[in-house]
């Protein structure tokens, strides 16, 4: 079975039948979710964009092959964000991460500078 999320964003059945999950939740600085095949925690406070901004959503034009849908809204942290698939048997399984950068711009000030630095685990 396949198991789809849309992280930040609501219900979504993609272009190609994929049903991804809703993942709107934001409660605030730390907080653990769960649903029937998956759960998320999130943790840490943004010092300068206020409290309670942990959705984004994109106001640019993607030009992509992927279905752009997807990538109009994120869920984002500043320390921690770990999701969590529920009651997998062991095996193989195969990982398909998607990004788009929705908060830094390409224009020619302060808000264009910045890169994402992050790890990814799985076991």
């Amino acid at each position: 079975s396949s198991l789809f999320i849309n992280c930040g964003g609501p219900a979504y059945t993609s272009i190609d039948g994929r049903k991804y999950e809703a993942d709107m939740d934001a409660r605030g600085e730390s907080f653990f979710v769960n649903h029937d095949t998956w759960a998320m925690s999130s943790s840490g406070m943004f010092m300068d964009i206020g409290s309670g901004t942990y959705l984004v959503s994109n106001t640019s034009t993607l030009s992509m092959k992927a279905d752009p849908t997807l990538y109009t809204k994120a869920r984002i942290s500043p320390t921690t964000m770990t999701y969590y698939g529920l009651c997998l048997q062991n095996g193989n399984y195969t990982v398909e991460l998607h990004f788009a950068e929705l908060m830094f711009t390409n224009g020619p000030t302060f808000t264009s500078i910045g890169e994402r630095i992050f790890d990814i685990y799985i076991q």
